[in-house]
Formats: C-alpha cells, structure tokens, sequence
C-alpha cells in the first residue's frame, strides 16, 4: 500500500509541474552556490550568495542576498538586505529592506524597498519602476522611469520619460523624453537637462529652473499634487504589486523550509520512490491520475457521516498540501 501511494504521489507530482523537476533547490542557514548552475534555481536561506552564473531564472530568498554571478533569464529577489552585482539577461523584481544594484538588467526592473540604489554602474536596458522610501538613482534607464518614494537623489540618465514623484526630490540628472516632477520639496541643479517638456509641481509655485537645460516647454501643473499625492487607484496597484511579490517570496521561503524538512526527515524515501517510477511508468501514471481524480471524493464521502468528517478533512488538506508543494516534492 505504501508503495501505491508513494506512486501515486509521485505521478501527480510530476504531472503538476513536471518543469520543475530539472530545477535546483537550495535552502540553507548560510547557503553560497560556487558552481555554474544550467537551469532555474530556487534558493533560500538567512545568509545567501550566489557566485557563479545561473542560465535559467533565479528566485532568491533571504535575510541578507548577495548575487555576484550572471542570470541568464529573470531574476526574482526577496530579502532583508539585497546586494545585485551581476548582469541579468532578462526581467528583475526585487523586494527588501535595503536594495543596491550595480549590473545590467536587459529589460524592465521593478523594485520595492525602504532604501533603493541605483548605483553609476546600473545600467537598465528596459523601464524602471520604485516604490521606497529613500531612493538614490546615478545609473542608465534605457527606457522609462517611474518613481515613488520618499525622497530621492537622481543623478542619473532616463532615455524614455520619467515620471518622479517624491516628497523630496533633488535632480541632477538628464532625460531624453518628457519629465513630471511633483515633490514638496523641489530641488533641480543648474547641470540637469530635460530634452523635452517638463510638467512640475511644488507647493512655492512656479519653479525658476535657472541655469537647468530645458529644450521643450516647462509648465506648472497644479493637477500634479493631487496626483502625486492623493491618487488612491494608483498608491493601491503598487501597493497590491509589491504585496505579489512578496507573496511569491514568502512561497519561496516556505517550499525551501519544507524541502530541507523532507531531505532531513525522510532520508532515502524520495530516492526509492524515484526508481520505482522508473520501473514501472506506466504504472504510475495510472495511480497518478486516480490519486487525482478519486482523493476529492474521497474526502468529500467521509465527510457524510459526522464520525468521518475528521478523516475527510485531514484527507483533504493533505491533498491541496500535496499540489501547493508539488514544485518542491517534484525538485527533491
């Protein structure tokens, strides 16, 4: 009996998400990947650095994360403390405490932070996204930028427009397409340059840009400060975006605990149940697919009698337990 449900467990398992069985999961108190990894890696723990290049996505997890290595694909970050040094090829989101980025991103960026830098050596080839509460920016934006935040230092190169928005705002920087700046405390030096129009809002009034380069039109926008401060659709979108991620994050962290649990608790169950599988295929794709079709009513007979409700229901949570981990059982 033992051996069919392992079967069984297995098959759904792999039919759920049979992509994840050529991925690597890693979960450590003090985790440091040193060799080349060639397909999508989860990796969790308190303490994490990657130092070698990863060819398919990589999701990271942890207290303080330090990457150092390429990403082929898109990168996935949810820290305490994230440090990003090496070049990812296509997509980052990043939520954490405290987020530096030194290294090229070949598409669009997403970040949620409380302190967010984008150093002189960031380059991001797609749009750029912030939501945090102190926001430094010296890198390149190939394309569009938007902002909210606290307060923010720029310093850097938008090539499509940006969109700023921020209680304190120091520009220092250039932009190729349209600016809106909106801050309560404004502040553009004489070397900014702004290519095209630039639509601003200051409690003062009308700003004098001085010696700042504007070759379009400048314009107060009274209709700024509402925006910049009282748009409630807007603030919850970002608010319910950075909530996914660090939703994603928290599935992360979880499967990696549960992972660690199970190679530790169960020692060579998985091994056993991998080569019976190889056994017997056929096999186990049928008590793969009865254990997906019958557990629910399974679990719904019990539940008929008052006496058997207790059995129905563990039946049952352990059933959606069995899908939700289907990624993590699979990859052990």
């Amino acid at each position: 009996m033992k051996k069919i449900v392992a079967l069984a467990l297995g098959v759904l398992l792999f039919s759920v998400s049979a992509p994840a069985s050529a991925s690597f999961l890693m979960a450590e108190e003090e985790l440091t990947i040193v060799i080349p990894l060639n397909d999508d890696t989860y990796a969790a723990g308190g303490l994490v650095t990657v130092q070698e290049d990863v060819e398919g996505d990589l999701y990271l997890a942890g207290g303080e994360v330090s990457l150092k290595g390429d990403v082929a694909q898109d990168l996935i970050v949810v820290g305490g403390e994230v440090s990003i040094g090496g070049s990812i090829g296509d997509d980052m989101r990043v939520v954490g405490g405290q987020v530096t980025i030194n290294s090229n991103v070949e598409d669009d960026l997403i970040v949620f932070g409380g302190e967010v830098t984008l150093s002189e050596n960031a380059r991001i080839e797609g749009d750029v996204r912030v939501l945090g509460g102190d926001v430094v920016i010296d890198g390149i934006v190939g394309g569009n930028l938007q902002v909210r935040g606290g307060s923010l230092k720029f310093g850097g190169s938008v090539g499509g427009d940006a969109d700023i928005r921020a209680e304190t705002l120091r520009f220092n920087g250039h932009v190729a397409g349209n600016s809106i700046l909106s801050s309560t405390d404004l502040h553009i030096s004489n070397t900014a340059n702004f290519e095209q129009d630039v639509h601003y809002w200051q409690p003062e009034g009308v700003y004098y840009f001085a010696g700042a380069t504007v070759q379009g039109a400048s314009e107060f926008d009274e209709s700024l400060a509402f925006k910049a401060f009282d748009n409630v659709k807007k603030t919850a979108l970002e608010v319910f975006q950075a909530g996914l991620m660090a939703i994603a994050g928290y599935t992360l962290l979880s499967a990696a605990l549960f992972i660690f649990l199970m190679i530790v608790g169960t020692r060579t169950y998985f091994t056993d149940a991998a080569n019976r599988m190889k056994k017997a295929p056929g096999l186990c794709v049928w008590y793969g697919f009865l254990f997906l079709l019958v557990t629910p009513f399974l679990a719904l007979a019990f539940c008929i009698t008052v006496i058997g409700i207790p059995i129905g229901l563990f039946i049952a949570v352990m059933y959606l337990f069995s899908i939700y981990f289907a990624q993590a059982l699979t990859a052990t």
